[in-house]
C-alpha cells in the first residue's frame, strides 16, 4: 500500500463493530463518527480486464454512475505498484482482491478509507500506464512488457511475461529468465538431447561443465533481474565449456534437460532463512498506517488480522491497551512492535498465527519437547546392519560417536546428538566391514543418510615422474716439441749445439764435424740425453701427431707436433610411476646399498665392520584432489648414484639429486619441479717465456688446452586423476595405457 491513512481500512460496518468493541464507545456515537463514509455517491460493481493485439492490459472499472472528481493516482518502483483512487465510490464487487496475470499485472487489491476506494496493481515490473474514463467506465492500460533484451555481450535475457517465447526461440544459443519465484533460470542449447554435464557449488558459484559442448566464451551480467544470479561467465575447458553462475543469497539449485535445451535453476534462500543467516528481522509485507490513542491489544490485532488476510488467534491471557502511532510501515512489522511492547510472542502453523504472552509460549514449547522427548524414549528400538563399501566400519563408526557425543570409554555420558538418540547404539564387524546399529527407526534413517553421504568412492591420482640428466663434454689439446743438434769444426775446435734426439730412419743419428768426423758429444751439448730442446707436449696420449726431421751434413733437426680433441654428450631418463588414492601418501623407490668398510675403537684396537649406504630412486608424493580437478602434491623427489670414477680405496662416493615441494597442478599437466644447469669453461696456456710471445713463430714453444662441459637436471611431474571408468576397466583386468 501507499502512504496513506489506513487506520480506517475496512468496510463501515467491520470497523464501527471492531472499534466500538475495542474502545468500548455508543453505537450512535460511532454511526455520527462514520456518517461521512456512509454517503457515497456511485458504486464499483464489476472488474474486468483484457489485453489487446499490442500487448497492452486493461483493466476496467464498472462504476454504476460516472465519478464525481478526478482520480488520484501514484506509482512505486520497489515493490512495483500502481494506486488508483476512486472518489465517493463504495466497493460492491464482493471481493477485495481480483487475480489478473497479464502482461505485468498480477492483481488488484482493494481498499476503502476517507470516503473513497483505493486500486492497488500489484506488478511483476514497473511499467508505463495511463488513466481514461468514458462514462461509467474507467480504464486504465498498462504497456506490454519487454519479452528479451540483448546485453552489449550478446547474450539474450529475457523477464517473465505472458508469453513463454523466449529469444533462444529466435536463434540465440544462451538465454536468462526471471520465474515468477523471483529464480534465475539460465538456458543453454547444448545441440544434443543427452549431453553430459557436471554441476556444483562452488562457495557462492555454481559450476557447470559441459564436456563435449562447446559455446562461445563471455560474461554476462544479469543483476538487473533481481534474482539470486548476479553474473555468468562462459569459458573454453579442453573440448567442452565451463558456465559460472556468480550469485548471492541462493538457495537451492536444479538443472534439467528438454530436448536441446539446458535449463540451470537457482532458487533464492527463503525469507525466513536469510532473517536467520543474516540475525535481524525483515519485513515484506504489506504497508498501513495505524494512529490509535488507548486502543485495546485484542481488537487491534483483530484490525490487523482483517487487514491482511491471515487467521489469528490471540490466547485468553492477552490484556492491556496501547497507544500507537504507524505511518506506511509492514503489516508484520507492526505486528512485531506490538507484541514486543506487550511481552507477547507468536508461532505460525501455515497461515494461523498464534499469540500469547512470552511466558506462556515458551512454556508451551517445553511441554511439546517434552512430548517428542517422552515418545521418543518410548519408541522400539530396531536393529540393524548397514554394510559400508569403500570406508572403513571402524572410521564411520567413530564419526557416528562423535557427532552424538560418545567417547570411545564406555564411561562416556552420552548428550543428545544428530544421529544416534540416548538409546542408541553402534557396534562394529571389522571381519565384514558392517556397522551394527541399534536405535529408534528415525535415527537408523540419519545413520544410513550419513553413510550414503561418505561411503564412496575415493579419488586416485597416478603421479608420474620423469628425472633428466643431460650431459655435454669438450676437449682440445694442442702441444709441440722439437729439438736441434748441429757440429761445426772452426780452427781446429769442434763446436756443437742441440740435444740428443731419435734418429731418423735411413740418416746418421748425430751430424758430422767439417771434416767427416761424427759429434760424439753433441747429445750432451745443452741438456741431458733424450731431452727435447723445446718440449710441450699435450697432457695425455695424443689423438694424432706429426713429425718432421730435417738431416744435413752437420745439422738435425725434429719436430713433433701434438693434437688431441674429444666430445661427448649423454641423457639419462628415470621415469618412476605410482598410484595413490586421495589424500594418502605413496613411495615407490629403486636402487642398491654399497657396502663400506669402517671402523671402530675396542679394547685399544680397532674392529673393521661393513656398513651399506642406500643409493635410491626414490619418489614420495600425497596428492589432494581440489573440486576443479586441480591437484595438490607434497612430493619428494631423490636419485642417488655411485660416482666409481671418483672411488677412494675402491668405495664410490655418492652424487644426490634432491627436490622436495609442493605444487598445484592441473589434472594430466606437466609442471617442471625445479633443475639444474651447470657450465664449466677452462683454458690452459704453457708456454717458454719471450719466445712463446713471438709472434707466428711463438705457437712453437706452446701448448694449449680448452675445456667445455655442461651438466643439466630437470624433474618434470604429472599428475592424472584415474576416473571411475578406469577403476572399473581395472577391476575386469583390462589393461589401461596411461
Amino acid at each position: 500500500m501507499g502512504s496513506s491513512d489506513m487506520d480506517n481500512l475496512k468496510k463501515p460496518s467491520r470497523l464501527s463493530t471492531g472499534l466500538r468493541r475495542g474502545l468500548g464507545l455508543p453505537a450512535i456515537t460511532m454511526a455520527a463518527a462514520l456518517a461521512p463514509c456512509l454517503a457515497l455517491a456511485g458504486d464499483l460493481n464489476e472488474i474486468t480486464y483484457d489485453r489487446t493485439s499490442d500487448g497492452t492490459v486493461q483493466v476496467h472499472f464498472n462504476l454504476s454512475e460516472p465519478l464525481a472528481g478526478e482520480p488520484g493516482s501514484f506509482k512505486i518502483d520497489n515493490p512495483a505498484r500502481v494506486a488508483i483512487d476512486l472518489p465517493d465510490v463504495d466497493n460492491e464487487t464482493g471481493s477485495r482482491q481480483t487475480s489478473i496475470g497479464l502482461g505485468a499485472v498480477n492483481s488488484v487489491m482493494l481498499a476503502e478509507a476517507n470516503g473513497k476506494t483505493r486500486a492497488v496493481f500489484n506488478l511483476d515490473q514497473s511499467v508505463p500506464y495511463s488513466i481514461n474514463q468514458a462514462g461509467n467506465r474507467l480504464t486504465v492500460s498498462f504497456d506490454r512488457v519487454e519479452q528479451a533484451t540483448t546485453t552489449a555481450s550478446g547474450m539474450a535475457v529475457t523477464d517473465r511475461g505472458s508469453s513463454e517465447a523466449t529469444a533462444m526461440d529466435a536463434g540465440q544459443p544462451i538465454d536468462f529468465r526471471r520465474a515468477s519465484s523471483g529464480a534465475g533460470r539460465l538456458l543453454l542449447d547444448v545441440g544434443s538431447t543427452a549431453a553430459p554435464m557436471d554441476i556444483r557449488r562452488q562457495g557462492s558459484q555454481i559450476v557447470v561443465h559441459l564436456p563435449g559442448t562447446r559455446l562461445e566464451e563471455g560474461g554476462y551480467n544479469v543483476n538487473d533481474f533481481a534474482t539470486p544470479v548476479e553474473r555468468v561467465d562462459v569459458r573454453r575447458e579442453g573440448n567442452g565449456s565451463r558456465v559460472t553462475l556468480r550469485t548471492k543469497d541462493a538457495g537451492e539449485h536444479l538443472a534439467y534437460q528438454t530436448g536441446n535445451r539446458l535449463v540451470i535453476e537457482v532458487q533464492p534462500i527463503p525469507e525466513e532463512e536469510q532473517r536467520t543467516a543474516l540475525g535481524k528481522k525483515e519485513y515484506t509485507g504489506e504497508r498501513l498506517t495505524l494512529k490509535f490513542q488507548d486502543i485495546q491489544v485484542r481488537p487491534l490485532l483483530q484490525l490487523i488480522a482483517d487487514f491482511t488476510g491471515n487467521n489469528i488467534v490471540v490466547s485468553d491471557t492477552v490484556q492491556g491497551s496501547i497507544s500507537l502511532r504507524l505511518e506506511n510501515v509492514p503489516w508484520d512489522q507492526a505486528l512485531d512492535l506490538i507484541m514486543t511492547t506487550k511481552g507477547l510472542s507468536s508461532r505460525e502453523n501455515g497461515n494461523v498465527i498464534y499469540v500469547a504472552p512470552t511466558e506462556e509460549v515458551a512454556a508451551r514449547d517445553k511441554a511439546e519437547l517434552a512430548a517428542r522427548e517422552q515418545a521418543q524414549q518410548l519408541a522400539p528400538l530396531i536393529t540393524d546392519i548397514v554394510q559400508v563399501n569403500y570406508a572403513k566400519a571402524g572410521d564411520i563408526a567413530a564419526l557416528v560417536r562423535q557427532s552424538s557425543g560418545l567417547g570411545e570409554g564406555a564411561g562416556d555420558k552420552k548428550s543428545d546428538g544428530n544421529f544416534l538418540s540416548r538409546r542408541g547404539s553402534i557396534t562394529v564387524d571389522s571381519r565384514t566391514n558392517n556397522l551394527i546399529v541399534t536405535d529408534t527407526a528415525e535415527a537408523l534413517d540419519r545413520v544410513r543418510g550419513l553413510i550414503e553421504q561418505v561411503d564412496r568412492p575415493v579419488k586416485q591420482v597416478l603421479i608420474e615422474t620423469r628425472i633428466v640428466i643431460a650431459t655435454d663434454n669438450f676437449s682440445r689439446e694442442l702441444g709441440v716439441r722439437w729439438g736441434v743438434n748441429a757440429g761445426f769444426n772452426r780452427a781446429g775446435s769442434t763446436v756443437g749445439l742441440g740435444s740428443q734426439v731419435p734418429s731418423v730412419s735411413g740418416s746418421s743419428p748425430l751430424p758430422t764435424d767439417g771434416t767427416g768426423q761424427t759429434i760424439s758429444n753433441a747429445g750432451n751439448i745443452g741438456g741431458n740425453p733424450g731431452s727435447w730442446m723445446v718440449n710441450t707436449p699435450i697432457s695425455g696420449d695424443p689423438t694424432g701427431s706429426l713429425g718432421l726431421a730435417i738431416l744435413g751434413s752437420n745439422v738435425l733437426l725434429n719436430l713433433e707436433l701434438q693434437a688431441m680433441q674429444s666430445e661427448g654428450t649423454g641423457k639419462i631418463v628415470s621415469n618412476p610411476k605410482v598410484i595413490t588414492t586421495n589424500g594418502h601418501k605413496a613411495v615407490i623407490s629403486q636402487g642398491f646399498e654399497i657396502p663400506y668398510q669402517s671402523q671402530t675403537a675396542s679394547g685399544g684396537g680397532a674392529i673393521s665392520n661393513i656398513q651399506f649406504k642406500e643409493a635410491l630412486l626414490k619418489t614420495e608424493v600425497t596428492p589432494q584432489i581440489t573440486p576443479n580437478d586441480m591437484v595438490i602434491m607434497d612430493i619428494l623427489v631423490q636419485k642417488d648414484e655411485p660416482d666409481y670414477t671418483r672411488a677412494i680405496n675402491g668405495q664410490p662416493p655418492i652424487n644426490s639429486r634432491e627436490v622436495q615441494t609442493k605444487v598445484q597442478v592441473q589434472n594430466g599437466q606437466t609442471v617442471v619441479l625445479g633443475g639444474i644447469y651447470e657450465f664449466e669453461n677452462s683454458s690452459q696456456l704453457e708456454k717458454v717465456p719471450f719466445f712463446g710471445d713471438l709472434p707466428g713463430l711463438g705457437n712453437l714453444f706452446k701448448n694449449r688446452i680448452n675445456n667445455d662441459s655442461r651438466f643439466e637436471l630437470l624433474i618434470f611431474v604429472t599428475p592424472k586423476i584415474v576416473d571411475r571408468d578406469n577403476l572399473a576397466n581395472q577391476n575386469r583386468g583390462v589393461l589401461i595405457n596411461n
